[in-house]
């Protein structure tokens, strides 16, 4: 399985992680955004309401998140 590249999302996509396994991407989709989880390789469709603060902070770098990605194959 090839893992996503940044050139593989929108610009404006930003990047989560979610209780340090769950690797979230937040894409722009005209003045709303959808959510995905990216947990296993293949994007889900997420609910953000699951999102808490303190429970989910955004990626220091597209690498870092590309790494936990990986990490839940």
């Amino acid at each position: 399985m090839n893992l996503p590249s940044k050139n593989d999302f929108p610009e404006g996509s930003r990047f989560y992680i979610k209780e340090f396994d769950v690797p979230l991407v937040q894409i722009p989709d005209g003045s709303l955004s959808k959510w995905f989880n990216w947990f296993g390789g293949k994007p889900k469709e997420y609910a953000p309401e699951g999102l808490k603060p303190g429970n989910n902070w955004e990626a220091e770098s597209f690498s870092e998140w590309q790494k936990i990605v990986k990490e839940s194959l």
